[in-house]
């Protein structure tokens, strides 16, 4: 059986071939076709999957960001004996708030320039 001695691109259209050039160029754009369809594939999956998930897990990240500040709190005026049965404990707490949110602001302010 004879070849006709044409291909067929990707996007539908016939080619005369013209040898391996030809071959070459198909098979690039069968390659170029599949990473379109991967990547379109990926933007599927990650906006079903990931990013109905993403306000979770930054809810859960800050509620546990919370929870280890406050316990540093507690372990910091324990540490000076203003634990929690003193009558400094909850002005060490406050002083303590106090002096991490400015330093909070002096970073952030850092940050803006």
């Amino acid at each position: 059986m004879k070849s006709t001695g044409t291909l067929m691109k990707s996007t539908g259209t016939l080619v005369k071939s013209k040898g391996p050039l030809a071959i070459a160029q198909s098979i690039y754009d069968y390659v170029h076709l599949a990473l379109w369809a991967t990547l379109a594939a990926f933007v599927v999956f990650f906006l079903a999957y990931t990013m109905p998930r993403l306000q979770d897990a930054a809810a859960r990240a800050e509620a546990l960001r919370i929870q280890e500040i406050s316990q540093e709190n507690e372990d910091y005026c324990a540490k000076w004996q203003m634990g929690l049965a003193t009558k400094m404990h909850d002005k060490c707490i406050a002083d303590l708030q106090e002096l991490r949110w400015k330093a909070q602001n002096r970073f952030a302010d850092g940050l803006d320039f």
